[in-house]
């Protein structure tokens, strides 16, 4: 709760309805495939992690007053699952873009393992290690991810830390993305897919600039989607090529897309760590409050 608490210093307060009141009382629901916290009746957020899917994804995940910030699997992109993480291309095989009619990939992300550890507080931590390879053939890279998920502050303001570490295997991996052009193009990693109900608010990064197309392939610490309350990914200073650069566009989407200016080679047997924050935030948080808080997740303050 402390974090939470220097996250929220400078923000504007705002009349939503707090999801941590008696009146609502928080719990979890949890099955073999997925892990919620409710208020009430109503779901904050949902992680889902079937095996089948292979990719796990959060959706949805919701503001205090109930608005529903994610898409899962719309019509346009079937393979956008709220938030969540694909690899574009590794070593030239798609892992990002489905066929629509097995739902699999040409390249395979495997979900191996999950222990999720839901709290008494209402905070979570979830463990998961996935394979990448292709069809029937054994793993080119490993995954060790790590989400903690924090509990809802009394506005409803809560956020996600995305650890991620992946491990070569026997040979150099090239990791890749359809090269930008025309707004088009660039991204790969962690995405927010968000509702068209959504559609037309607005982006504001690190850097002050308010648009998709002025966002897009611009560098900035993180990137803000909101009409009050909305959404904010930070990146973390230790990231590859921080600051990192951005794809936005106006389905909604955005991506911290660390590969949208070149390829990365990952040698053989060795690691990349990743790390990023996910803040939903009920309530206003102006460009001086995000920066802080992104101090707070860069452990600057």
């Amino acid at each position: 709760m402390s974090d939470m608490k220097q996250i929220l210093v400078g923000a504007t307060l705002c009349a939503c309805t707090a999801l941590a009141d008696a009146e609502t009382p928080l719990k979890w629901q949890q099955t073999d495939t997925s892990l919620a916290l409710q208020s009430g009746e109503r779901v904050v957020w949902q992680l889902t992690f079937k095996k089948e899917e292979g990719k796990p994804y959060f959706h949805p995940l919701n503001l205090a007053d109930g608005t529903t910030l994610t898409a899962l699997r719309p019509d346009d992109h079937p393979w956008h699952r709220g938030l969540w993480w694909s690899w574009k291309y590794i070593n030239h095989v798609n892992y990002w873009e489905e066929n629509k009619k097995t739902g699999l990939s040409d390249g395979r992300t495997e979900l191996v393992s999950v222990k999720a550890e839901p709290h008494d507080n209402h905070s979570a931590r979830i463990e998961m290690a996935l394979n990448y390879h292709l069809p029937d053939k054994p793993p080119l890279m490993t995954e060790k991810r790590v989400l903690e998920v924090s509990a809802p502050d009394a506005k409803g303001n809560y956020y996600i830390d995305w650890l991620a570490t992946f491990t070569a295997g026997s040979e150099d991996l090239t990791l890749e993305r359809t090269p930008p052009k025309n707004f088009s193009g660039g991204y790969a990693g962690l995405s927010c897919r968000m509702t068209k109900d959504v559609k037309g608010w607005t982006y504001t990064s690190s850097e002050g600039v308010t648009t998709s197309k002025e966002n897009y392939g611009k560098k900035a610490r993180w990137l803000d989607y909101s009409k009050g309350g909305g959404i904010t990914i930070f990146d973390h200073p230790s990231n590859l090529r921080h600051p990192t650069t951005w794809y936005p566009n106006e389905m909604p989407f955005f991506s911290p897309a660390l590969l949208f200016a070149e390829p990365y080679t990952l040698p053989a047997g060795k690691t990349l760590t990743l790390r990023y924050r996910v803040l939903v935030h009920s309530e206003p948080m102006d460009k001086d409050a995000l920066e802080k808080a992104w101090k707070t997740f860069a452990g600057l303050r």
